[in-house]
């Protein structure tokens, strides 16, 4: 189809091959007349410019003569208000999303509690659960053991972070069971049952588990929070 539209706007004494003439045309769509590299917000506010210096009569209508100023006012207040709620939906939702990636948040189980779930989900072949249960036990044990810094805000990786440096023995599966939460929860990842089970048995090794808690550690588990980043 491209190549066919191509072909009957050149001259005839050209005829690219398909490749060609689908590499022409992304070439062309390419070029800066075809893209508009200003922010929204910048679109938004100029669009609603022009259609005010229309209502105001500065946009050349029919008779020479613009809308009321009072019907100018009213429309303008609407617009701006519009906008303003709109604003206000993104930066919501943007905050309720970044709230959501945290690994605790508002919940109030137990580690037992998780645990259970974690158990029960386990038995009846709810892999998905099972990991993000089993996970979550991991960071509440982590967190009435004092082992994380500002527990219910930390993602995934952020708790792996923090549990790296209590548990350097055991950094390598934490940080794959921490990943394999955020595939499951965020990332539409199907858990298998090694998934879970690793889930499961990483929470029991970690439960068992000595810390190493000295100064160092202390102080690496704090920084850990503002350097590990990514999705939770």
């Amino acid at each position: 189809m491209i190549e066919a539209l191509v072909r009957q706007t050149l001259p005839a004494d050209l005829d690219p091959s398909g490749p060609q003439a689908r590499q022409w045309v992304a070439d062309e769509l390419a070029t800066d007349g075809y893209h508009d590299g200003r922010p929204l917000l910048g679109r938004i506010l100029e669009w609603l410019g022009e259609k005010f210096l229309e209502l105001s009569g500065g946009g050349g209508s029919v008779d020479g003569q613009g809308a009321p100023p009072i019907l100018v006012a009213v429309v303008a207040a609407l617009a701006i208000v519009a906008l303003a709620l709109l604003l206000s939906r993104v930066r919501t939702e943007r905050r309720t999303v970044t709230d959501s990636e945290s690994v605790l948040g508002d919940l109030s189980l137990t580690p037992t509690q998780f645990r259970d779930r974690g158990a029960a989900a386990l038995r009846e072949r709810r892999w998905d659960d099972a990991v993000i249960d089993y996970t979550r036990a991991v960071a509440r044990e982590a967190a009435d053991r004092t082992l994380l810094t500002e527990a219910p805000s930390l993602t995934a990786h952020e708790v792996g972070a923090q549990l790296a440096v209590v548990f350097p023995g055991h950094a390598t599966e934490t940080a794959r069971a921490m990943d394999t939460f955020d595939r499951v929860r965020y990332g539409r990842y199907a858990a298998t049952e090694d998934d879970a089970r690793a889930a499961g048995a990483l929470d029991d090794t970690l439960r068992k588990a000595r810390p190493v808690l000295t100064s160092t550690a202390d102080s690496s588990r704090s920084s850990a929070v503002g350097t590990s980043g990514g999705p939770g």
